[in-house]
């Protein structure tokens, strides 16, 4: 009888040491192996050894490989895009990696070639899942890295190259080159490029600008952000104020610049829409405490209580109050938050505080407003209750079940059996004279209700 080899757990685990253990003989097998059945990791091992023996050879093996994806023609459908995108990864990683460090002219060569193959690829692939938009992108910025370590082109030379490759850019593959060339094109580049912005846009008819500002108009801000410029930056937006989003952006940044008088200017314009306002609302409240204005911070952590019940502010306002009239304040509040539209959030924001009996108080006055399908917040609810109040959970875990069945949600089934199933653990909890319907009386009407739900019903008998 053989001994019986006595082994590890780890010892079968794929980490570099377990590998190495095996030997280079047996790796080189399992390599081969893997290479014949494989073409894609097989294309990736001649780039290993192509890299071993010298940065020409490497070279040639990734020039290669992509002026023949770059001859093809056919049409890539989706379920073959994920490979195509792998190997262009792998091509990648090989010029920005190894051949960026031995030639690295050579490599900015060649990825400029891998990132001329987006537009083709784009147009006759079938992309949804984003893997070949990920892979361009990431080749957008390794080409501006490639830039600031290579010994890149003149400041102003660079800039009206970014400009040409982002004007032609219609899949947003170059959206991070600006950024990651910055260090290259320097405080004279960025101003080369930002003045050729202008001049592009100053000469073209209202269609054309149009066009123009779609593809490159992105980069005026984003400039002034590199050259951490807040007025190049409010130079890009309306000057009538009337964007909230904007809005909010510019006073960001000038709350960052210690420009917080101007900040409340943009916060408080009035605008066309009233999108952003709990963002405009949090940078009023930093721009006041910044300029030590506090009566007016409280106002403001109070007013955002009470628009959004939010718990930081309540509580931030709470502490700001003078010395005991926080406990009445409190109590007020959380009244308050118990006749909160919408319900669910009231819910949340008492079982987060915590204050579980105002919590359970609300389910049982509020149920039937608690929207059933809201269970990332009924859920968790149920379960901080559970133990406290098995009442007020069972109450929302019924509420959960039945808002799948009343919808025939018969993709949710199973989050409704677990909730059908959570409901009767706690019947043994609920004394009878609870005021609710018991477990089995529920049960009973569920099923006269939804009786003819099999998809459900089959969950629970099983």
């Amino acid at each position: 009888m053989a001994p019986r080899v006595k082994t590890t757990r780890g010892s079968s685990r794929l980490t570099l040491e377990n590998l190495e253990s095996l030997g280079a003989s047996r790796l080189a097998r399992l390599v081969l192996n893997q290479a014949e059945a494989e073409p894609v990791f097989a294309r990736a091992v001649r780039m290993e050894m192509a890299a071993r023996d010298d940065s020409g050879a490497l070279a040639q093996e990734v020039a290669k490989r992509l002026k023949t994806i770059r001859r093809s023609r056919s049409f890539i459908e989706w379920e073959k895009v994920r490979a195509v995108a792998q190997e262009l990864d792998q091509l990648r990683a090989a010029i920005a990696g190894p051949l960026a460090q031995t030639a690295p002219g050579t490599a900015i060569e060649l990825m400029r070639l891998l990132l001329s193959l987006a537009e083709p690829l784009f147009e006759r692939a079938d992309d949804s899942s984003g893997a070949l938009g990920g892979v361009f992108r990431q080749g957008g910025e390794d080409l501006g890295t490639l830039w600031c370590h290579a010994g890149a082109p003149e400041p102003s030379m660079l800039a009206r190259d970014i400009l040409t490759l982002i004007e032609s850019d219609g899949y947003g593959v170059f959206d991070e080159l600006p950024e990651a060339a910055s260090p290259a094109l320097g405080k004279e580049g960025r101003a080369a490029l930002r003045e050729m912005l202008l001049e592009r846009q100053a000469s073209l008819s209202d269609a054309e600008r149009r066009r123009f500002d779609y593809m490159a108009g992105w980069l005026l801000p984003k400039l002034a952000d590199l050259d951490d410029d807040v007025d190049a930056y409010i130079a890009t937006v309306d000057p009538d104020r009337r964007n909230a989003l904007l809005n909010a952006k510019v006073a960001q940044r000038l709350i960052a610049h210690g420009r917080c008088e101007e900040a409340l200017e943009w916060i408080d314009a009035p605008t066309e829409r009233g999108h952003n306002e709990r963002e405009l609302a949090d940078l009023r409240l930093h721009a006041l405490v910044a300029l030590g204005r506090k009566e007016e911070a409280q106002a403001q952590r109070k007013a955002i209580f009470d628009r959004w019940l939010d718990s930081q502010a309540l509580r931030d306002w709470l502490r700001n109050l003078p010395d005991f009239e926080d406990f009445e304040a409190e109590r007020q509040a959380l009244d308050q938050a118990m006749t909160f539209d919408p319900g669910v959030r009231a819910l949340a924001f008492l079982v987060e505080w915590p204050d579980l009996k105002r919590a359970g108080q609300l389910v049982r006055s509020r149920l039937d407003g608690l929207d059933g399908r809201a269970y990332d917040v009924l859920r968790p609810c149920a379960e901080a209750l559970a133990s406290s109040d098995p009442v007020g959970a069972t109450l929302l875990y019924r509420r959960l079940v039945t808002g799948v069945l009343d919808r025939g949600a018969s993709k949710y089934y199973p989050y409704a059996v677990r909730d059908y199933l959570a409901a009767g653990r706690l019947a043994d909890d609920i004394e009878a004279d609870a005021g609710i319907m018991g477990h089995a009386d529920w049960v009973d009407l569920l099923r006269r209700s939804h009786g003819r739900k099999i998809g459900f019903w089959s969950q629970i008998q099983t």
